[in-house]
């Protein structure tokens, strides 16, 4: 079972990669192992979810850091540093749990009312083909659609506003295209090494999130998640 390292990183960039490797290994062992099992819960199938999800961006990550891809890289590692305060939030309670597992279906339905109410698309009946857009826009269907958390939300109930502030925050302007003349220097392996690094601490996090709730039935203590990611 996973136990939390605090150890220095790799100053070295294969190693660093090399340690990226063994942690995506060690997670995919553990997914294989909790999905054997059986869950009644949402909490528990949701922090599976997260980590499963977790485990496929740090692949992207690890390809893309290989490939030498900066700007890929540091959309992919955001992504999984989104997925790491998800994991958080669903194991604090079965309401988040629930909350989380909803949003599905209720993003579907925020993104179908806004397409019927802009005229992009139409609801018609199946059998009379009569327009029905507008009594489906009038139902409680489309009327009661919760309002989303959004993800800096979520990382402050999960108390990591630290770092969604420190990492999350500036790596933001990247993954939206809008760091134009940030680089001082194209080539800079620097901000892959930044990039990994980032990664490997938001997979470990959701690795440990995951391991705590199903295994030992806790949640992972606030300052272990935030000492993981280095803040």
């Amino acid at each position: 079972m996973p136990e939390v390292n605090f150890k220095p990183l790799p100053a070295d960039y294969q190693e660093l990669i090399s340690a990226f490797k063994k942690r995506i290994e060690q997670s995919e062992k553990l997914i294989a192992d909790f999905e054997r099992r059986h869950y009644n819960g949402t909490r528990e199938k949701a922090v599976i979810y997260c980590l499963r999800h977790a485990v496929d961006l740090a692949k992207g990550c690890l390809s893309t850091a290989q490939a030498e891809l900066p700007d890929s890289l540091t959309t992919l590692s955001r992504a999984l540093l989104e997925t790491f305060f998800w994991a958080r939030y669903v194991t604090m309670s079965k309401e988040n749990a629930q909350e989380f597992a909803d949003s599905t279906v209720n993003e579907m339905k925020r993104v179908s009312r806004k397409n019927l109410n802009a005229g992009y698309a139409k609801v018609y009946d199946i059998k009379t083909n009569d327009d029905k857009t507008k009594e489906i826009l009038d139902s409680p269907l489309m009327k009661d659609i919760p309002k989303r958390i959004s993800i800096e939300k979520a990382a402050e109930l999960g108390g990591l506003e630290r770092v969604y502030t420190n990492i999350y925050g500036f790596i933001s302007m990247i993954a939206h295209g809008r760091a134009f003349d940030l680089r001082s220097k194209p080539d800079d392996k620097g901000e892959i090494y930044a990039s990994v690094s980032a990664a490997l601490g938001a997979l470990q996090g959701v690795e440990i999130i995951t391991a705590d709730w199903i295994i030992r039935r806790k949640q992972t203590p606030r300052e272990t998640l935030v000492q993981i990611l280095g803040v």
